[in-house]
């Protein structure tokens, strides 16, 4: 066998082993950073509400901490989750001006910041606002520990 053709397998040979180790090394990087999805809705047993300057979250707030269901911190290392929520007012033009308040409420893992449960809800008063979100975060919870 000529030099010239040794010295091109010996080449294919280490290239093969570079790329083989660089392809196991990257498998196992892909592997490591690979995390587990955010915790059914049904595991969450502690909230931190986000800090608002709005009145609508202090509602929020009352009303959460009044459901048995989870526990409603002041502290966010304590919780299991964050809740926030963004709320927009309009003006709805009718024979009585109405208003209406959009609200969009988010619950994600503290540690990981995926989403567990969302809801967007619409009505024309804080109070009946704040009691529809909670129920539906009661029935979403529900459907979860079914489905579990």
């Amino acid at each position: 066998m000529s030099p010239r053709v040794f010295l091109h397998i010996a080449r294919l040979a280490m290239l093969s082993v570079v790329s083989a180790l660089a392809l196991s090394s990257g498998v196992l990087t892909a592997q490591a950073t690979v995390s587990a999805g955010p915790p059914p809705l049904y595991e969450v047993k502690t909230i931190y509400i986000a800090p608002s300057s709005g009145d609508f979250m202090r509602l929020l707030k009352s009303r959460l901490e009044k459901w048995s269901a989870v526990n409603v911190t002041a502290q966010v290392e304590e919780a299991d989750a964050i809740l926030t929520c963004e709320t927009e007012s309009r003006i709805v033009p009718a024979k009585v001006v109405v208003r209406m308040i959009d609200a969009q409420v988010r619950l994600v893992d503290r540690h990981s910041q995926k989403l567990i449960w969302s809801t967007k809800k619409t009505t024309s008063g804080d109070s009946k606002l704040a009691d529809d979100i909670v129920d539906q975060l009661k029935k979403d919870r529900e459907r979860s520990i079914s489905n579990y």
